[in-house]
Order: C-alpha cells, then sequence, then structure tokens
C-alpha cells in the first residue's frame, strides 16, 4: 500500500493509532485544534481512494471536522488534560458513515442561536449535511454517527 498522507513534518508527540482495511478507516487520537487539518488530510486521502465523489467527499469532510470540533469545544479534558476521541470512517454500498466517540456522556443539544451568533450552529450544519444522523450514549461516553449518501453507488460489494 502507498503512503496516502505524509506525516512527517508533523508533530510526533501526538498519540495515535490508525488502521485502514477495506473500505475503512478506524483512527483514534488526542483531539487538538492543530491536529485537525492533519485529520482531514487523512480522511480525504480515503475518500479519494475509495472513489466517493467530490460533493460527498466535501460534505463528509465538513460534518467529520465538525464533530471533531465539537469535541473541543464540549466535552471535558481527561486527567491528562487530553480529549480522546476516535473516528470510524466507512464506506458501505450507498455511501459513507462515520462515527466520532468520545469520552462525555453528554449528548449533544441542539439550540436555535440568534441570527447574528457566532457559534451555536453545530448540529444545524450537521442535519443539513448528513443524510441520516444518531447519538447514543455509551458506557465510555458517546457515539455520533451520520451517514451521506453517494449520488450513485460508484462500486457494490
Amino acid at each position: 500500500m502507498e503512503l496516502l498522507v505524509d506525516t512527517r513534518e508533523r508533530d510526533a508527540s501526538v498519540r495515535a493509532t490508525s488502521r485502514s482495511v477495506g473500505g475503512q478507516l478506524d483512527m483514534s487520537f488526542d483531539v487538538r485544534a492543530e491536529d485537525l487539518g492533519t485529520v482531514r488530510d487523512i480522511v480525504a486521502a480515503h475518500l479519494c481512494w475509495w472513489r466517493i465523489d467530490n460533493g460527498t467527499a466535501h460534505r463528509m469532510l465538513t460534518v467529520v471536522n465538525e464533530l471533531l470540533t465539537n469535541v473541543l469545544q464540549h466535552t471535558p479534558a481527561n486527567d491528562d488534560g487530553c480529549r480522546m476521541a476516535s473516528l470510524l470512517l466507512q464506506k458501505v454500498p450507498d455511501g459513507v458513515t462515520a462515527v466520532v466517540s468520545d469520552q462525555d456522556p453528554c449528548p449533544p443539544v441542539y439550540t436555535s442561536p440568534d441570527s447574528l451568533a457566532e457559534e451555536g450552529r453545530g448540529l444545524m450544519l450537521l442535519r443539513a449535511l448528513a443524510d441520516d444522523t444518531s447519538v447514543s450514549v455509551t458506557p465510555a461516553g458517546k457515539d455520533v454517527w451520520v451517514f451521506i449518501g453517494t449520488p450513485e453507488a460508484t462500486e457494490h460489494f
């Protein structure tokens, strides 16, 4: 397998693991604002590798970025000062799914922000971009799941 994203120039102190097998990317990492670009690069490379159309890929990149930003903004740090999360991205016959798991059991809260507010639109954005969403509280925290369908399935399993 060829190198999808060159991360040699990036900070080597990041705690992260990833695995990519057969249309599935599984990552666990410390969520840090300065690393969101690296995560987007990795997700974009996999979506391209799986031949996901540009529109679906752009929607998924925006959703994943929003979900990880929510981890940064709304989940408490653990004893080490870190906000651990995992991302499971999977190609399915009619689209792409993503699950972001974090250690905070509090589900996201939908708000109606003031028209001039600069925050509070995350769930509105998620609902606008994803074809389906779900939140599950787990013993370890919560999972936020999204599905984005492709205009036409590019490959059937």
